[in-house]
């Protein structure tokens, strides 16, 4: 449906409102048609293990797999960071992704951020999927989601339906 042109500044606001309130409606939308069976070029599907969303993130080993395992099952945010020390040789995109998924549901959104950005430095190759985790670990921090984005898309990493979701 159009948005009728709005001419007070009343109004402008009014139907920006509207306008914002229909985004997650959209978004449902979107994943609803993703997920409803048919094919989609937005999710590359690979085999490895599930990085949550129904999508499978590549390149995962059973080393990566099992450290992934014992995050998913961590009580609390000390026993993320050991798992994470213990593990130091095996960790990769699948495990950060893992482990910052955690962290945000213990409510520790900087530290999830903190372990991106380590492992960044530390050379592992983050994918999209570690990406997208990081942009939704911002919350209402646009800002820096908006420059993970950039810099996900400077490095070639192809965003797909959830990465925009987060955007949301």
């Amino acid at each position: 449906p159009a948005v009728p042109a709005a001419s007070s500044c009343e109004e402008k606001e009014s139907t920006f409102l509207a306008v914002v309130m229909m985004m997650p409606f959209v978004a449902v939308s979107c994943l609803l048609l993703v997920f409803s069976g048919r094919p989609s070029p937005a999710l590359a599907l690979s085999s490895g293990g599930s990085s949550g969303h129904g999508r499978r993130q590549p390149h995962a080993s059973r080393e990566s797999r099992d450290l992934a395992q014992k995050l998913k099952q961590a009580r609390d945010p000390k026993e993320v960071f050991g798992l994470l020390d213990d593990f130091d040789e095996d960790i990769n995109s699948f495990a950060v992704s893992t482990a910052m998924g955690k962290l945000r549901r213990f409510g520790k959104s900087r530290e999830a951020l903190r372990v991106f950005e380590r492992s960044k430095a530390r050379g592992i190759a983050l994918d999209v999927f570690t990406y997208t985790a990081a942009i939704s670990t911002c919350g209402r921090n646009w800002k820096r989601a908006l420059e993970l984005f950039d810099e996900m898309q400077r490095r070639r990493l192809e965003p797909d339906i959830i990465t925009y979701s987060a955007l949301i």
